[in-house]
């Protein structure tokens, strides 16, 4: 089993309460049944929860080799059409259950550019200064979602831009918008997560497309991807 800061283990069997489960904190609870309502089991459902006696575990957990200070093991008890059945969340963690929202994610900038005047559509570069394509990029180490794209540039003549972020190629939807009527030429735009997704090894990658006439200069474009 690997060791992470936040996992959960349920097994789901009949209801059988037992001595070694008291009573939690309501933070405790609602922490532990916000994670099982993702997983389908409704909080209006959830008629218990206790923390298990670590040295007194039931036999349907078997846990080898963790420390003892970092487990936590809590018993829910809840009603499946009519029938009474419990459900064990295992937590490897610290020994107070944290608030789920401290959980932090990895979050990574792509940098991407165009130092000189820009006249009609292209990819723009990377921070290595390699030009952009379909086939060249970051590529991605792990999956993850585009959360974030921020960009500043210079304009010359009337029209638009719109630095959008592309995914082996293809159109996310996901863009910035600059006009030359603007006063400032900046934008930058967020989105929540599992929105626009990758998986390790797809290629991130800027497009400008411009439009009636524009011509731009000294690109620069932030995409934030969380992980």
């Amino acid at each position: 089993m690997r060791k992470e800061t936040a996992f959960f283990l349920v097994l789901l069997i009949l209801f059988s309460a037992g001595a070694f489960a008291e009573e939690i904190s309501k933070t405790a609870s609602t922490y532990v049944s916000s994670f099982l309502e993702e997983s389908g089991v409704s909080k209006d459902k959830i008629t218990n929860v206790t923390k298990v006696d670590n040295n007194r575990l039931p036999e349907e957990i078997e846990i080898q080799n963790i420390e003892k200070n970092n487990l936590g093991i809590y018993q829910v008890n809840y009603d499946e059409n009519g029938t009474d059945k419990k459900v064990y969340f295992i937590t490897y963690s610290s020994e107070n259950l944290p608030e789920k929202s401290s959980a932090k994610n990895s979050v990574t900038y792509l940098n991407f550019g165009y130092p000189g005047i820009l006249e009609e559509s292209s990819y723009i570069n990377t921070a290595t200064n390699t030009a952009g394509g379909k086939d060249s990029g970051y590529v991605m180490m792990r999956s993850g979602s585009i959360t974030g794209i921020s960009t500043s540039l210079g304009t010359s003549e009337k029209g638009a831009v719109e630095l959008k972020v592309y995914i082996n190629g293809k159109d996310t939807g996901f863009k910035n918008a600059i006009n030359s009527d603007d006063s400032k030429k900046i934008d930058y735009d967020t989105q929540s997560e599992n929105a626009v997704t990758y998986s390790a090894g797809d290629i991130i990658s800027v497009y400008a497309e411009l439009a009636g006439g524009i011509k731009v200069s000294s690109i620069t474009t932030l995409v934030e991807a969380t992980e």
